[in-house]
């Protein structure tokens, strides 16, 4: 069984990573840096901009569901497992 330890540990590792890959982007939404700011990011993915904002944060704790990061996969172009790896 999972504990609630462990969750906690995959909901950081997805968010850092999602924050990771809009600030550093190659997909045809990012600005000239590479980057993706949380309100574009909302608007491709149909979300509130104040969820993405919860969702890097380290101060919240904001659940999301699989079908957020997957669709945050598919407009950032970063391979869904990609969230679920430790960055280096």
């Amino acid at each position: 069984m999972i504990t609630n330890d462990e969750i906690d540990e995959i909901f950081d590792m997805i968010s850092k990573n999602i924050k990771y890959y809009r600030l550093n982007n190659k997909s045809k939404y990012a600005d000239e840096f590479g980057r993706i700011s949380q309100e574009r990011l909302a608007e491709l993915c149909n979300v509130s901009q104040s969820l993405i904002a919860n969702i890097e944060s380290k101060k919240v704790k904001q659940t999301f569901s699989i079908t957020i990061v997957a669709t945050i996969s598919k407009v950032l172009n970063i391979p869904f497992e990609d969230f679920f790896k430790l960055q280096k």
